[in-house]
């Protein structure tokens, strides 16, 4: 009941919950015009904004956490085929949408490992044959960004939350019994961690986005952009083809991953010559498997 790592699914709702909720107290003091100084401005009030925006990171990061337990424990359990493999296949979605959002987050306070996030993107978008013109030029011009950049960032980063909740609901589906969020005392606890760490840790800042110059080396996000180690040692079309390629296996785990036949368990059958309607069975299946109708 209070095991972190059985309850990782609800743990990662909880931090969602966080990321929400100190979102939208962020989202009154950024502006689009200044992004960079605006967030230089939050993290200087040491009242609130400052331990809010590292409230708000450390459950991002923990929330990633929470999500790779739970695929690994669905994956090492073996509920990733049969009837669970479209919940399976939604799961890795839904890792996709909140690494989705995090580049989006990262991006918009522009600062040098905004830069990077972001030109390194660009780089594998304009490996795709969708533009006119390559996107990387955006990130080179002498000019500063323009404000229609953070704006499509900022919606980004607030509709990708929203398709979250979405499709948690989708998600949970044909869960007879969801369980959302953990128990009083361990969301106490986890939210008392989360607090204290943003408190005794701030983020703090790195220098501000410099298109002139060549990106040096930035400190790497471990829980969002472990891909940049890829993309800046690797060639686009190469790194490009790694992520697809990884993706690819982690929606196939139904297929590849499921026993051999001779190992899966049997259905489940009723004999209904000796079955006395005691109804005992019907009040002990956790997950409403067994009907009683009327003989």
């Amino acid at each position: 009941r209070y095991n972190p790592l059985y309850q990782s699914g609800p743990l990662a709702v909880l931090c969602l919950l966080v990321l929400i909720g100190t979102g939208l107290y962020l989202l009154i003091f950024y502006r689009i015009g200044a992004a960079y100084e605006s967030v230089a401005a939050i993290e200087a009030q040491w009242w609130g904004g400052r331990w809010i925006r590292a409230l708000h990171n450390y459950a991002g990061d923990l929330m990633i956490v929470a999500i790779v337990v739970h695929l690994l424990r669905m994956l090492l359990q073996g509920r990733t085929w049969g009837p669970r493999a479209l919940a399976w296949i939604r799961g890795v979605v839904l890792l996709g949408i909140v690494l989705m959002s995090g580049w989006t987050g990262a991006v918009l306070v522009w600062d040098a490992q905004a830069q990077v996030v972001a030109m390194e993107g660009a780089r594998l978008a304009d490996v795709l044959p969708l533009f006119s013109e390559p996107i990387l030029r955006t990130f080179t011009l002498p000019e500063e960004m323009p404000s229609s950049f953070f704006f499509l960032n900022l919606i980004l980063h607030m509709v990708l939350p929203v398709a979250l909740l979405g499709g948690l609901w989708v998600h949970t589906l044909r869960v007879v019994r969801p369980v959302l969020l953990p128990p009083k005392a361990l969301r106490r606890w986890m939210l008392a961690l989360l607090l204290a760490a943003a408190l005794g840790w701030p983020m703090g800042m790195l220098p501000k986005a410099d298109p002139l110059a060549v990106p040096g080396p930035v400190p790497v996000d471990w829980f969002y952009n472990v891909w940049l180690l890829l993309a800046r040692h690797a060639a686009p079309p190469v790194t490009l083809a790694s992520l697809t390629a990884f993706a690819a296996v982690l929606l196939a785990a139904p297929w590849w991953w499921r026993p051999p036949r001779r190992e899966r368990p049997q259905p489940s059958v009723s004999n209904e010559r000796v079955c006395t309607g005691c109804t005992q069975c019907f009040q002990d299946c956790p997950y409403d498997a067994i009907a009683m109708v009327p003989a």
